[in-house]
């Protein structure tokens, strides 16, 4: 799967885009996630960021560079924010969380490989070789 086909089949499943980041704050919060000890954003990010600010499906995110107010619910946190929250958490050290949905977590490390994660200990659960995957496994469980 590439960035194109995980965007054509998000759009046909309803998903919500927010809006593009700029690359400055694109850059920012690679900086701000490398400060907090956790992984900066791989290239594959950056190439979803550039097209769309974060991804809503049903109960399930990918998170932002900033916060996402797409929805009348209520606001998506940032990356930055979530991931500052868990930084004091020894297992998730040099791991960055970009997305969750009512069962799993998402994250990838410093080399930009994914897992998910089980949303209480932290634990992975699986590990992607194609990050599209782990997005799309993450988004699709907000919508069952």
């Amino acid at each position: 799967m590439n960035l194109d086909e995980f965007f054509s089949s998000m759009k046909s499943n309803g998903a919500l885009l927010a809006h593009a980041a700029p690359a400055n704050i694109i850059t920012i919060a690679s900086g701000t996630l490398q400060n907090i000890r956790a992984a900066t954003l791989p290239p594959f990010m950056i190439d979803f960021y550039k097209m769309a600010g974060g991804m809503i499906l049903g109960d399930a995110y990918i998170f932002g560079p900033e916060e996402i107010n797409i929805t009348k619910k209520f606001p998506v946190p940032s990356i930055i924010d979530v991931n500052r929250e868990i930084s004091n958490i020894p297992q998730m050290r040099g791991k960055t969380i970009f997305g969750r949905n009512d069962l799993f977590l998402f994250a990838f490390d410093a080399f930009g490989i994914c897992f998910m994660l089980d949303n209480l200990t932290l634990k992975p659960m699986r590990k992607y070789d194609d990050p599209w995957r782990a997005m799309t496994d993450c988004l699709i469980v907000g919508k069952i």
